[in-house]
């Protein structure tokens, strides 16, 4: 049993390999687990691992390559099963989202971020790094009427369908701030569970600290289709 052992952790160690594009060369380690999502997801896209890496590594902004190719794998498996899940009775979440004139994110259920629309990226402003795959209370503050993580869970479990926050987006000489809205998106009998979190209409940005800014209006969100 402990040999046995011992063979799974040697192969599930991260393995090092060098890929090519073109005259751009790429020396990743990763665990053969995310290999096999990119060479998946290269074969999807219909090109070779190589220039799939390298497209990647374009969209990097920058740090551990390794670690942002494991994200990338994650949020891809995470879109790939929203759509899987919702895509039998609704129109596909991640366009309703992407192409609403309002901020908003889609969230999994542990809140990180698998994708965020153009108008929440205008909303927020220039940014140094990238917040897909990031736990939502790394980059906003979100202030409920109870503890988040009770509201959530109340979601999770079904017993709301719907919470109101208020969030504060902070940088140096200015603060971001709006109503928000969380939705509840349950799907497969309930096994699958997404929110989706629209800013108001009227969201403040881009306040200088220190200047007061009036009450953004209640978000108007655009609805979830029959397909």
């Amino acid at each position: 049993m402990v040999e046995s052992m011992v063979r799974m952790k040697e192969t599930e160690s991260p393995k090092p390999r060098i890929v090519q594009f073109r005259n751009r060369r790429f020396s990743v380690r990763l665990e053969p687990v995310f290999w096999r999502a990119l060479e998946d997801l290269s074969e999807r896209a219909g090109i070779r691992l190589g220039q799939y890496i390298a497209n990647q590594a374009d969209r990097c902004p920058g740090g551990n390559f390794s670690s942002f190719l494991r994200v990338h794998c994650m949020l891809s498996h995470e879109e790939r099963i929203a759509d899987a899940a919702l895509g039998a009775n609704y129109t596909s979440l991640l366009s309703v989202v992407r192409a609403a004139p309002v901020p908003g994110l889609i969230l999994s259920r542990y809140r990180s971020i698998i994708g965020a629309n153009a108008a929440f990226l205008e909303w927020l402003g220039p940014i140094d790094v990238t917040i897909t795959g990031a736990n939502l209370t790394t980059v906003i503050q979100v202030r409920t009427r109870q503890p988040l993580n009770d509201v959530w869970q109340r979601m999770l479990d079904g017993k709301e369908e719907e919470a109101d926050a208020r969030i504060l987006y902070v940088a140096p000489g200015r603060v971001n701030a709006a109503k928000a809205n969380f939705v509840a998106i349950h799907a497969d009998q309930g096994k699958e569970f997404y929110a989706i979190m629209w800013l108001s209409a009227a969201a403040a940005k881009s306040q200088p600290v220190g200047t007061s800014h009036a009450a953004p209006q209640h978000a108007q969100v655009p609805p979830l289709r029959k397909a």
